[in-house]
């Protein structure tokens, strides 16, 4: 079994897996196997298929496109992981290759050019816990599981559908409420657009937001605080 990410702008959207002779539709449509909601994709934009060993990507008429290596794609073709594939304005990349990558910058000396090539490192203002890492932590309601390691962690989604990785419960939330997502530099919390409002430090969280060790994040009658 292989894992892959749908990643934009460096930060993973979404993880999957896919074993052989699986066919996933990747797509905005509730009922694609792969949902990524957002208007640059398609209802249902393209498929990925394990058969043999190989994997086949195909472009099921999406208005955006699907392209590996800069080609659209048109029909079946295959594909290796080393290869760069689009799927709108995402990229699709196997995970252990995106880990692989971020451990090898996170080890790397800073250019003279002043550009800062080091990954994961907290503001210096914050303090930061003794085991070095992140968490997100229950501190009001419940939640399963109640505290969730972010170590080696690029993303974690939390909502009410059993696939999350937190789950929660309550009236209104989304199958997937939001992402925990992680950038060079921080963390972001990435909202859904459920019926019911997240909350980060008492304010609606409408779009994508930095947050910082101590944060709280609040949804029903859950709290979470990032730490």
């Amino acid at each position: 079994m292989d894992e892959w990410a749908l990643l934009l702008n460096d930060r993973i959207i979404k993880r999957f897996s896919i074993e052989e002779g699986q066919n996933l539709v990747i797509g905005r449509d509730k009922e694609a196997d792969i949902v990524v909601d957002n208007t640059a994709i398609s209802r249902q934009h393209c498929s990925l298929e394990l058969k043999s060993g190989t994997y086949y990507l195909t472009d099921l008429y999406s208005l955006n496109g699907t392209k590996v290596n800069g080609k659209k794609v048109v029909s079946a073709v295959p594909i290796k992981k080393t290869d760069f594939i689009e799927i709108s304005k995402f990229t699709l990349q196997p995970t252990d290759a995106i880990l692989a990558e971020q451990t090898a910058e996170s080890y790397s000396i800073p250019a003279g050019d002043g550009m800062d090539q080091t990954v994961f490192v907290a503001a210096k203002s914050k303090p930061q816990p003794e085991t070095g890492g992140y968490r997100l932590k229950v501190v009001a309601g419940k939640a399963d599981p109640e505290m969730m390691d972010l170590a080696g962690k690029n993303s974690i989604k939390v909502g009410k559908d059993s696939s999350c990785d937190m789950v929660i419960s309550g009236f209104f939330l989304g199958r997937t409420q939001f992402f925990i997502s992680r950038g060079k530099k921080h963390f972001t919390i990435i909202p859904l657009g459920s019926i019911r409002k997240t909350y980060l430090n008492g304010k609606a969280v409408e779009k994508e937001t930095k947050i910082q060790w101590g944060d709280e994040i609040k949804i029903g009658g859950t709290t979470l605080r990032f730490e």
